[in-house]
Parts: C-alpha cells; structure tokens; sequence
C-alpha cells in the first residue's frame, strides 16, 4: 500500500469519524428542554429561593419521557401520555439544580436544563487602609 492510498484511507476513516457524531447530534437537535425562569434572585447568600418553574419539552419522536433532579427533594416524574409536554413544579432550594431528561423505557439522557440560584447581595470586599501609591 502505498503512501497516497494510505492517507486517502485515513481520510475516509476520519471523515466517517467525524460524520457520525453531527449526523446523531443533528437528530439530537429537535429534543430539548427548557426551563422557565432559569435564575432565581434571592436577598441574601442564605435565604431560600421559592420560585414556581415550568419544564416545557419538544422530542424528535414520540415517546414516554421522565424527569429527574440532583435535589432529593424532587423525586424522578414520568409522563403518562406522549401529549404531555409541559410540568411545573413549586421550588424551594438553596442550590442550584439540574433537571434531566430521560427515556422512560431505556433510561436514555434526551436533554437537561439547570436552575440557578443568585444572590443579590453585593459580597464584602476588605478595603486597604493606604493608597496603592502610597511610599510610606
């Protein structure tokens, strides 16, 4: 084999490699989820946010689909019509969380969707007691 046919083969062989991820992540691109609001604004580092969200998904083909959360608080829901295409929920957190998209019959990760939480409070910042410029 020679040295033109073998980068023509390593070529084609990239080529395939590089084709299959965007062909699956271009399917991928009509299932998402998205969260409403998707930041919450508290007062203050320690103060809870209570917020009401709502999930609201599109898929690239019908299916049955559940929803998880890293927040125990927020066990796993599973839909019970392929109609379904929305969930709201009330949320009481201190901490951010992440919303999972699943299959429900293979388990599959379909999408996420994360909720943060900001505080509006301006952190303490220690001031120096000279100028910067300062020789003494």
């Amino acid at each position: 084999m020679t040295l033109s046919q073998l980068s023509r083969l390593c070529f084609i062989g990239l080529s395939l490699c590089l084709v299959s991820p965007h062909s699956a992540q271009a399917k991928n691109r009509d299932t998402t989820l998205k969260l409403t609001p998707e930041i919450c604004i508290t007062s203050s580092d320690n103060q809870a946010c209570d917020i009401d969200i709502e999930l609201h998904w599109t898929l690239a083909k019908d299916e049955l689909i559940c929803i998880l959360s890293n927040n125990i608080a927020y066990p796993k829901w599973c839909s019970d019509s392929v109609l379904t295409k929305t969930l709201r929920m009330k949320i009481h957190t201190l901490t951010d969380i992440e919303f999972i998209m699943v299959t429900k019959d293979s388990n599959r990760t379909l999408a996420s969707a994360k909720l943060k939480i900001t505080s509006a409070a301006q952190p303490q910042v220690r001031r120096r007691y000279r100028n910067p410029w300062s020789l003494f």
